[in-house]
């Protein structure tokens, strides 16, 4: 029996009402997930290099713009020119910096070959030539170029073989955060190395702190040497002054212009060398409130039947202190000799904490000019028992308060200077100098990780695993295909 034509007519008709349903409720569902993909997303770098991945110190650059910033990228891809390799890599980091400063920074890109116009523009204003390729910043007016080339380091031996230089390491990020917080001071200021008494110079060849002086540069203020027995007075520009392993006592007119500057709410890092005879200099760190021991901070290990004597000190960097706490799980290395610290009790109107300290074995040991006929071992009643302060802060005039900043004086004292020299120096200890420079400068919120060079990855392999690979790119696999395919037209064939 056929049933009724309006009985089908409701039927077809509530089979369209569901389809239309069940496409409306797609739709919906469709649009939530391209909305919550839109808002709620989690990103992440997983290439071995981390070449993208942003450092603290760069992500509080940006989130503390006070102005906006424009960034011209002057590449031309296409052409050989200086710096061409790295194009890619600039402009992947510059979109993880839009990412982070959201619009706060814009980014415009100028292919010289395809917009003369607009490249003949910028050449006129920033006055550079067609040739070069350059990431340029403007902020409030001021501006900042960075040539390609200081943005790598290059390997040219390759160039012998008519091949162009291979890209050792990346250095995108420490150039830009480097401009970004140039241009964010209105006027630039600069810190002072002391010279004069056994420092180790700075620039130059021969200098012993070169890689510290570099990343200090990159922190937007300018490196110098400074003499006080010839200035006379610490310059009205320095941002900080920097003591490295003096080994001999400043004559009695530059203590006196340290004072002066110390007392005008000057900020000082002094990393002493223990085995100088600097007490004018000592007598001043405890007029501050650090009082460097007479001891050397050591540990015995046994050696089979002899006991050694370990001089290289593994520090542990304060969980709680503003300057120390982003480099929690870390070491800090101080290789040769290393003095205690001693921090005064209650002093009056002065913050004083520890940043390193070494705990146990490391003890102070007093009597660390020794013989072979008499050996090291701790005695309770002359030496300093763990845990042992190896570097501290003072901030005279401050407030204990972290998020306030108000005008002091600020000093970073470590009983070792040898932890920042070139090929002792590693990157926590680098890391606890930026930091510190940083909290000196009233600039807590870049009290963090400082960005480094991405160093290029090689793939080391020996000639027997290059034949495995080869072997099972060119013979196993395709054979596995081909094979797979023979078994699929015998099947149809069957």
């Amino acid at each position: 029996m056929k049933k009724a034509p309006q009985e089908s007519s409701r039927r077809r008709t509530g089979i369209r009402l569901g389809v239309a349903i069940q496409i409306l409720l797609a739709c919906v569902l469709l649009g939530a997930v391209n909305y919550a993909g839109f808002h709620y997303y989690l990103r992440g770098d997983w290439s071995p290099e981390r070449k993208f991945q942003l450092s603290g110190q760069t992500k509080g650059v940006l989130a503390n713009l006070s102005s906006p910033v424009k960034v011209s990228v002057f590449f031309s891809p296409t052409t050989a020119a200086p710096g061409f390799e790295v194009y890619g890599d600039v402009v992947n980091l510059l979109k993880e910096y839009q990412f982070a400063a959201r619009d706060k920074l814009t980014v415009e890109y100028i292919d010289p070959m395809r917009n003369l116009a607009r490249a003949r523009e910028l050449q006129a204003l920033h006055q550079f030539g067609p040739e070069e390729n350059l990431v340029i910043l403007e902020m409030d007016g001021r501006s900042k170029q960075i040539s390609a080339v200081d943005m790598a380091d290059y390997d040219f031996m390759p160039q012998l073989n008519g091949e162009p230089p291979r890209v050792q390491a990346f250095k995108g990020e420490q150039a830009l955060t480097g401009a970004l917080l140039e241009l964010a001071e209105p006027r630039q200021r600069t810190v002072y190395f002391l010279q004069g008494q056994g420092e180790p110079s700075v620039g130059g060849e021969d200098s012993g702190v070169s890689l510290l002086a570099e990343y200090v540069g990159r922190q937007g203020v300018r490196v110098a040497p400074l003499r006080l027995s010839v200035a006379g007075a610490v310059p009205e520009d320095a941002a900080a002054v920097i003591v490295v392993g003096a080994r001999y006592d400043p004559p009695e007119t530059a203590m006196t212009a340290l004072r002066e500057y110390w007392n005008r709410e000057g900020r000082i890092i002094v990393l002493l060398d223990p085995d100088a005879e600097t007490r004018e200099l000592r007598s001043f760190l405890a007029s501050a409130g650090i009082t460097p021991r007479n001891d050397r901070v050591l540990r015995t290990v046994q050696l089979g039947f002899a006991t050694g004597i370990l001089r290289d000190v593994t520090g542990e960097f304060s969980a709680t202190n503003r300057v120390t706490r982003r480099l929690g799980g870390a070491e800090a290395m101080f290789p040769g000799g290393t003095c205690s610290l001693e921090l005064a009790k209650d002093p009056d109107g002065t913050q004083l904490e520890p940043l390193i300290t070494a705990g146990e074995p490391f003890w102070g040991e007093t009597e660390y000019i020794t013989d072979e006929n008499k050996g090291v071992h701790f005695d309770a009643e002359t030496d300093i028992p763990p845990p042992l302060v190896i570097a501290a802060m003072v901030e005279h005039g401050g407030v204990a308060d972290a998020g306030v900043e108000v005008a002091s004086a600020r000093m970073v004292v470590a009983g070792n200077s040898e932890f920042v020299a070139d090929g002792s120096i590693t990157e926590p200890n680098l890391d606890f100098m930026l930091s510190s420079l940083n909290w000196l400068l009233d600039r807590g919120h870049l009290t963090e990780i400082s960005p480094k060079s991405v160093r290029a990855f090689n793939l080391n392999l020996t000639d027997v695993e290059t034949g495995r690979i080869a072997l099972y790119t060119l013979v196993l696999i395709p054979a596995a295909a081909a094979l797979a395919g023979l078994l699929v037209w015998w099947r149809r064939r069957r």
